[in-house]
């Protein structure tokens, strides 16, 4: 495999991680007076702008990999990529959301659930490839 093959799944464990991390936040300390919004909204919009490299970066792989005539065929894996995407932007948009002074905005309960939605797929899209290279 050329070098650039090992780009896509490099971004990909970083964008686990940092997904990984922020939807522990998320869930940990959403009922907490103190929790970390403005962190949190940084960490979302990373994580999204990580997603939207992660896909873009999965599609000139394949393109070059097809270039050279190596193509990877996974089922299912750009369905998925694009539901993160969704995902993440939703996640992200949430952070958005104004309440009280003190208070966690209420759909921030929902930003943990579509972080831990992203990430899960992230993981079933490595589960994927994992599979295909074992099968191949």
């Amino acid at each position: 495999m050329p070098w650039y093959g090992f780009i896509h799944p490099i971004i990909a464990l970083g964008t686990l991680a940092l997904g990984t991390v922020t939807a522990q936040v998320s869930l940990s300390k959403v009922s907490d007076w103190d929790f970390p919004m403005r962190r949190q909204r940084g960490r979302s919009i990373y994580f999204l702008l990580l997603c939207m490299a992660n896909f873009v970066m999965g599609l000139f792989v394949n393109m070059g990999l097809r270039g050279i005539h190596k193509g990877v065929e996974l089922t299912g894996h750009m369905t998925l990529s694009v539901i993160v995407l969704v995902a993440a932007l939703i996640a992200a948009l949430l952070t958005f959301s104004r309440s009280q002074p003190g208070q966690t905005p209420p759909h921030m309960r929902w930003h943990a659930t579509f972080m831990v939605a992203a990430v899960a797929l992230i993981l079933t899209m490595g589960f994927l490839t994992g599979l295909k290279l074992i099968g191949s």
